[in-house]
């Protein structure tokens, strides 16, 4: 029976693992406990620390500091000098460049990891052929590995890393070298997968929209730290921090000044007097912060455009948590519009409009605010 994600049982924990490159900490004291039948994803821009540390987990790199335990076996600890190497680990990976054999054949890049194992000819012939088929490959054992399609190489991939059982796969960037269509369809080909194994995987991406869509959990790296993790949702919905807020999807900002609180408490309301030239208007969301946001204080709002209510600037109604703006740009993207908004003349947001309705460049729009939807930070 597969593996439920979230279940109890912890595969692979980091505890307080750091790692240095002459003076720069590409990552410090990170702390994450993986759990069975999970994707867990380790999501950042570039330089956050999270290839170094897949790089820990897999024995390609050692650690300066902290413990790695796979299975409840310590295979790295820094305090104990003890390292354990990266081919008694147990573990899959699939490269970035998939790093499938040019002078091999599909069935003996598949083949491989188990002959080095010392399995007998007729074992490793039978599980090539079922991992093969799981992934839609059966039928091409014989041709030259890099004469594969860039989607059939990634399948050869996770055959070679999945053939030999491993208690955890790792998957370090393998979509990037894919087109978008092909992304997308090799990203619910990996999820289906997943569950089908219940196997439990480590995936290291930048991509947002990856990340979201395939992860059980997602710990969000910045400088080399975790920001924050969670399930997807929790995340985009409920960001910890400025930096989450703005990697996860897009986000509208607004600053202003506190004009009145509820209470000193994390969700408690809150008005913002707008700056610049939003000036008069005011807008109110939920706090961030569990102190107090007195009145006069320096404020930052946020939403998400998608949250964001859009009507024409003539329609009716004269609601406080609205802004007027004019569309300066427009684009159609198939399923929506993206559009350019200047409001008060000067700042512009970046908003996406339902393709329901026809659009104009130079039309004015009306902007609802729902404060349950606003969040509101400290400057």
């Amino acid at each position: 029976m597969p593996a439920q994600p979230g279940g109890g049982e912890t595969v692979l924990a980091l505890d307080r693992v750091s790692k240095r490159f002459g003076e720069a900490a590409a990552v410090d004291s990170v702390s994450l406990a993986i759990r069975r039948g999970e994707i867990f994803t380790l999501l950042g821009p570039s330089g956050c620390g999270k290839t170094t540390t897949l790089r820990l987990v897999a024995g390609l790199e050692q650690p300066d500091g902290g413990e790695i335990t796979l299975r409840d076996r310590v295979v790295a600890s820094a305090a104990r000098r003890l390292f354990v190497a990266p081919n008694r680990r147990n573990l899959g990976m699939v490269f970035q460049s998939y790093a499938v054999w040019p002078h091999m054949t599909v069935f003996e890049n598949v083949a491989y990891p188990l002959e080095l194992r010392g399995l007998p000819r007729a074992a490793v012939r039978e599980k090539v052929a079922r991992v093969l088929d799981l992934v839609g490959l059966g039928g091409t054992e014989t041709r030259p590995g890099t004469l594969l399609s860039g989607g059939q190489m990634q399948r050869l991939a996770l055959c070679r890393a999945l053939v030999y059982e491993p208690d955890l796969l790792l998957l370090d960037e393998p979509f990037s070298n894919l087109d978008a269509k092909l992304r997308e369809q090799m990203r619910m080909e990996v999820k289906l997968l997943q569950r089908r194994l219940g196997i439990t995987v480590l995936f290291v991406t930048h991509d947002q929209v990856e990340a979201l869509s395939l992860s059980d959990r997602i710990a969000v790296m910045h400088r080399g730290r975790v920001e924050q993790v969670g399930a997807p949702r929790a995340l985009y919905e409920q960001p910890a921090s400025a930096f989450v807020r703005d990697f996860l999807g897009q986000t509208v900002v607004l600053t202003g000044r506190v004009t009145a609180t509820a209470a000193a408490r994390v969700g408690a309301r809150v008005t913002v007097a707008m700056n610049g030239p939003l000036t008069g208007c005011t807008l109110a969301g939920r706090s961030t912060s569990a102190a107090p946001l007195a009145p006069g204080a320096a404020a930052t709002i946020a939403i998400r455009p998608e949250d964001i209510r859009v009507a024409p600037g003539d329609a009716a109604g004269s609601e406080p948590d609205h802004l007027l703006g004019t569309i300066e740009t427009l684009s159609f993207v198939g399923d929506r519009y993206e559009a350019r908004v200047a409001l008060g003349g000067e700042h512009c947001i970046v908003l996406l409009l339902t393709r329901t309705r026809e659009w104009r460049e130079g039309e004015g729009v009306r902007l609802g605010f729902p404060p349950e939807m606003v969040s509101v930070w400290p400057a």
